[in-house]
């Protein structure tokens, strides 16, 4: 295992990362919602071990973030994963990085606890090799650009959930490195069927623990071409059973987005700052506002931080009023827009 050269060079091994959430198509924000490492240099590497904590969100993912994302009944979800964690460059993975993918979800009461690994995961989605085609899941998103779109059960009772993607390499299985990157997303399912989560024993997984060195799926050949049945690692795919009615709404509590942010970047969120007439009422106003900035970039994510330097941005122009001779009056308008790229129309279309 070249344990040291996947983490020193993370970028030229053509590794990804889980860092954006689409919500029936609409971007939440690069980063935002979405449990990320706090290393950057090593964010889109592989998870090592595979019997280790880390499998359950990723690096540094038993730690919450600030915001959970509210998701309407059967909402399709779109899961960006990047090559170049910050999207200054497309890509998704390196097209030798071949294998399969899986969508889990599990139900938790507390955002905030630490209950990432451990019993409860359970998959919603899978895909494997198809022999018709010659295709892996990497394959196929690789065409899709790394954007992996499925739609939650309507039968999910409503509540908070962590969504985990996961996608494995299988390039290094045959010597012992088989290579799962992942990460998870928080959210808030509006809207389901009353009472609590029910799965058969069979098809809810501990996470670590769904997986082991022996398993064999992640030790597969996939250069024998005389293997033609690939075994996907993890339990079956289940789909909560009942009607998606009578359903109930829930009221979420946790993790809302505050409605009087002025710019966001992931998970940080810029206050209002105070209105001013005065010389050191501004210069006071130029202190918040550098001390978000400083806020802003040392809370930002691998997924980057375009609207920390839109923020930083406004506080120089403020900054620059307030040393001039003229009104002091303010603070102007901040105007810049959140920074969110659109999803393509043909990533849309959920896998389920």
């Amino acid at each position: 295992m070249k344990l040291g050269t996947l983490v020193l060079a993370p970028v030229a091994s053509a590794h990804t990362l889980f860092t954006t959430l689409f919500i029936n198509g609409k971007n939440q924000g690069d980063g935002t919602c979405v449990r990320m490492p706090s290393d950057h240099v090593t964010a889109n590497g592989p998870i090592y071990p595979i019997t280790g904590d880390d499998m359950a969100c990723g690096r540094d993912g038993g730690n919450p973030v600030a915001f959970t994302c509210p998701v309407p009944q059967g909402a399709t979800l779109t899961l960006q994963m990047r090559e170049w964690t910050d999207g200054s460059r497309e890509g998704f993975i390196a097209p030798e990085h071949k294998g399969p993918c899986s969508v889990y979800v599990k139900k938790v009461d507390d955002m905030g606890a630490n209950n990432a690994a451990g019993p409860g995961w359970v998959k919603i989605w899978e895909s494997g090799y198809d022999a018709s085609s010659g295709e892996w899941c990497v394959d196929k998103l690789i065409k899709r650009k790394g954007f992996l779109s499925v739609r939650l059960p309507p039968t999910l009772p409503a509540g908070y959930y962590l969504v985990r993607p996961e996608i494995l390499a299988l390039h290094n299985a045959v010597k012992g490195d088989p290579q799962f990157y992942l990460g998870c997303a928080q959210i808030f399912v509006q809207r389901g069927p009353s009472g609590p989560l029910r799965v058969p024993a069979e098809f809810s997984v501990s996470i670590p623990g769904h997986v082991s060195p022996d398993t064999p799926g992640p030790t597969f050949n996939i250069y024998d071409k005389s293997q033609r049945e690939y075994p996907i690692p993890g339990p079956k795919v289940y789909v909560p059973e009942g009607e998606p009615s009578p359903s109930c709404d829930k009221k979420q509590t946790q993790g809302l987005i505050p409605d009087s942010c002025v710019v966001k970047n992931a998970n940080w969120c810029a206050k209002p700052l105070a209105g001013f007439t005065t010389k050191e009422g501004c210069w006071e106003s130029v202190k918040d506002c550098w001390s978000q900035s400083k806020a802003c970039w040392n809370s930002s994510p691998p997924s980057g931080g375009v609207n920390c330097q839109a923020w930083e941005d406004y506080c120089k122009g403020l900054e620059q009023q307030c040393g001039s001779g003229n009104d002091v009056s303010g603070p102007v308008e901040f105007e810049a827009k959140n920074t969110m790229k659109d999803l393509p129309a043909e990533a849309l279309e959920p896998l389920n």
